[in-house]
C-alpha cells in the first residue's frame, strides 16, 4: 500500500497536476512481468525510452512526440506510459488555443468551406485542396494530433482523441478507460449548435460509463475531468438542450423517443448506481403524471439534478 501511494504521488508531481494519479496494483504487476524476463536490462531500456520522450514533450514538439510514442511506447512500463500519455494530452490542451487562432482567420475559414467534409482527417482534407498555404496548415495540424470540426458555420481544430486509442494497451487501467471515454466524445460529440446530435439512449449510456469510471477509479488523475463530463451528461439526460429539450416547449410533454430509451435502459439494468436510481424515480413520476413537466416534475429535477 505504501508503494502504491508513493507511485501515485510521484506521477502527480511529475505531470504538475493537483489531482492524484492512480497507479493500481495491476500496473505494477504488468511492469514487473515485463521486467521479469530480462531483469535490469529491460528496466534500463524502458527508462531510456521514457527519458527520450520527455524533451519532445517539454519543447512542445507534438509531431515528434506523437511519432516517438507511436513506435516506442510498448517498451516502457505502464507507469511510464501513463505519464507520457497524460503529458501528451496536457500539451494538446495547452497548444490548442494557438491552433484555433491559426484556423480562425476569415481567409482560412472561407477556403475551408469548399474543402471540409465531416469525419475526414486533416491529411485527406489537405489532399483535396490546391492552395499551398491551406494544405500546409492542414497537414501540420494533422501531424500535431488535431482534427477539424465545425459548428454554427465555423471551422475549428479539436484534439483527435481517437488517435489515443493506440496507447490503451500500454497505460494503467484508469487511463485506458479514460481514453475510451474521450475517444467516443471525439468520434461523435454529443451536441452542436445547442442541440443533441446523439440519441437519448446514447446520452444515458455515456453517463453510466462515466459514472462507472468515477466509482472504479476514485484516485485517477483524470477523475475531475470525467466528473465534469458526467455532470454535463446528467443535465442532458434530464433536461436536454435548448434546441432538443426533454420536454417540448408547446405542450410540456416529455419527448417520446426519450421515454422509450429511458424505459428500455431501466428494464435492462439492475445496477444500484446513483444515476439509474434518479432516472428510475424520474420515470416513475413521469408515468404517474402522463409524462408532463408539471410542478412535481420540476421539483424532482430541482432536487435530484439541480442546474448550477
Amino acid at each position: 500500500m505504501k508503494k502504491h501511494v508513493v507511485l501515485s504521488a510521484a506521477i502527480a508531481l511529475f505531470i504538475g497536476l493537483q489531482a492524484v494519479v492512480s497507479a493500481p496494483a495491476g500496473a505494477e504487476g504488468a511492469a514487473g512481468a515485463k521486467a521479469g524476463g530480462s531483469g535490469t536490462a529491460a528496466l534500463s531500456h524502458a527508462e531510456a525510452v521514457y527519458k527520450g520522450a520527455l524533451p519532445l514533450l517539454s519543447s512542445g514538439n507534438l509531431p515528434g512526440a506523437i511519432a516517438y510514442m507511436k513506435t516506442k511506447l510498448y517498451a516502457v512500463t505502464p507507469y511510464q506510459a501513463t505519464v507520457l500519455t497524460l503529458k501528451l494530452e496536457n500539451l494538446h490542451k495547452a497548444l490548442l488555443p494557438s491552433w484555433e487562432k491559426k484556423f480562425s482567420s476569415s481567409d482560412v475559414q472561407r477556403k475551408l468551406i469548399s474543402v471540409y467534409k465531416g469525419g475526414v482527417s486533416m491529411t485527406k482534407l489537405a489532399e483535396s485542396t490546391e492552395n499551398a498555404s491551406l494544405r500546409a496548415l492542414l497537414l501540420s495540424a494533422g501531424e500535431s494530433g488535431y482534427k477539424l470540426d465545425t459548428a454554427e458555420g465555423t471551422f475549428y481544430p479539436v484534439i483527435d482523441y481517437a488517435a489515443y486509442r493506440k496507447y490503451k494497451n500500454f497505460v494503467t487501467d484508469d487511463i485506458s478507460s479514460y481514453i475510451s471515454i474521450m475517444a467516443d466524445e471525439s468520434d461523435l460529440p454529443p451536441s452542436k449548435d445547442n442541440g443533441l446530435i446523439i440519441a437519448w439512449g446514447e446520452v444515458a449510456d455515456r453517463a453510466l460509463t462515466q459514472e462507472q469510471f468515477i466509482q472504479s477509479y476514485p484516485t485517477s488523475n483524470r477523475l475531475q475531468a470525467v466528473k465534469k463530463l458526467y455532470n454535463q451528461y446528467a443535465v442532458n439526460t434530464f433536461y436536454g438542450q435548448n434546441n432538443t429539450p426533454l420536454f417540448h416547449y408547446d405542450n410540456l410533454e416529455m419527448d417520446l423517443e426519450a421515454q422509450k430509451a429511458y424505459t428500455s435502459i431501466l428494464s435492462k439494468n439492475n445496477s444500484t448506481s446513483d444515476f439509474l436510481q434518479k432516472l428510475d424515480g424520474f420515470m416513475k413520476l413521469m408515468k404517474s403524471n402522463g409524462y408532463l413537466l408539471d410542478d412535481a416534475a420540476k421539483q424532482y429535477l430541482k432536487t435530484e439534478v439541480p442546474l448550477s
